[in-house]
């Protein structure tokens, strides 16, 4: 059983259900309540980032979400802000990061805990309360499992078992036709008072009717070229395929349909891609969608990547030993364009309009503006524009 640490300012909520923990701020609560249906899927993590970011990365607030896979023995990790999760001895931070960290970690039966690491000395010293299921005001998360999910109680079958209840109190509530008069000497003996059960599911049933919100669906996007062969495939130091990007929103629930079966549309209609936002002009001059995700380097492979949902793969600076193999990936997130550097032999800049030339971090997802130019190194380079 999990249990959580109160947040005696109030600042804080934690929703646990299943094998999900959700710590986000009070300010959010409008989001979390409205989130609740989603957290009972297989992986709810495309709808919290979703939900929580649809108002702009300046505006998403900090926040820790945490989904166990029992099967798999692992658990996938997000952290905003000045949040931690800590898994045996893995710590996963938000702090220091202008998006968000992500990772996979292998965690069997070991404890998980979330908490906000602003937390006073107050909350500190607060005891700690076991739940199973709910949203309660918390700075600290303490889970060990996945619970069990409580059933939902259709609406026909809740409407009976509310008459039901309605009828026996009403019966209680009649009263008695007179009788006879017992002589004086005995007086008439009280009668007990009815027994009235109330059905479990009655009073488990404490939740209005929920409207639930599916993110469109992306396609599988193919290869704009086969990637052409490269002789300088085995040079030292590079990477093969291990630093395909760490902030995929829409291949976390494609890993999931891989491990309990393709999803399929109503009526066996596949869902139309959306129209890109946002392109990428290539050094040739050419236009390059986005779409959802692009994966660029002298020889890109998602050899590493499971799942049903693949990025594009774009071939740039073919025999070039300046540009790695997995160099860097260009992601639309809500109405953002995110590049990350794939830890790269050389490292990629960028330079927005009117400022001077930025490097990257390796491996942090970076923020940028239409128009930015992005330089890979050896000469190449990419600018993202409009649609």
């Amino acid at each position: 059983m999990a249990t959580y640490r109160p947040d005696p300012a109030n600042e804080w909520i934690a929703a646990v259900r299943g094998g999900v923990v959700l710590l986000a701020p009070s300010a959010s609560a409008t989001e979390v309540a409205a989130l609740w249906p989603r957290l009972a899927d297989a992986d709810p993590t495309p709808a919290v980032l979703d939900a929580l970011t649809s108002r702009g990365l300046a505006a998403t607030p900090p926040f820790a979400l945490v989904v166990r896979d029992a099967a798999a023995g692992s658990a996938r990790v997000v952290a905003r802000g000045p949040v931690a999760v800590h898994v045996g001895a893995e710590v996963v931070s938000g702090s220091g990061i202008s998006t968000w960290a992500e990772r996979v970690v292998a965690v069997g039966d070991a404890e998980v805990r979330v908490e906000a690491v602003t937390a006073g000395t107050a909350a500190d010293a607060a005891t700690s309360l076991p739940v199973v299921e709910a949203i309660v005001p918390a700075v600290s998360v303490r889970s060990a499992g996945v619970e069990s999910i409580a059933p939902v109680v259709s609406g026909d079958e809740l409407d009976e078992q509310t008459r039901v209840v309605a009828r026996v109190v009403a019966e209680s509530a009649t009263p008695v036709a007179a009788s006879d008069p017992m002589p004086a000497a005995t007086p008439p003996a009280a009668p007990s008072a009815p027994t009235i059960t109330v059905p479990p599911a009655v009073v488990a049933a404490v939740t209005p009717a929920e409207q639930t919100i599916v993110p469109a669906e992306d396609t599988i996007a193919a290869p704009v070229s086969p990637p052409s062969p490269d002789p300088l495939s085995e040079l030292d130091g590079d990477h093969d395929g291990l630093t395909v990007a760490s902030v995929d929103l829409r291949r976390l629930r494609a890993e999931r349909a891989a491990r309990h079966g393709p999803v399929t549309p109503a009526r066996g209609v596949q869902a139309p891609e959306p129209a890109p936002s946002s392109s990428l002009r290539m050094p040739d001059g050419s236009i390059e969608a986005i779409g959802t995700e692009v994966l660029l380097g002298r020889s890109p492979s998602v050899s590493q990547v499971s799942g049903v949902r693949l990025p594009r793969l774009v071939t740039i600076g073919a025999g070039d030993p300046d540009i790695s193999r997995n160099h860097l990936r260009v992601a639309v997130e809500g109405d953002t364009v995110v590049v990350t550097d794939l830890h790269s032999r050389n490292g990629t800049h960028v330079v927005a309009p009117g400022k001077p030339p930025v490097k990257l971090r390796a491996g942090e997802p970076t923020p940028v503006l239409t128009g930015t130019v992005v330089d890979l190194g050896g000469g190449w380079t990419i600018q993202v524009v409009g649609a």
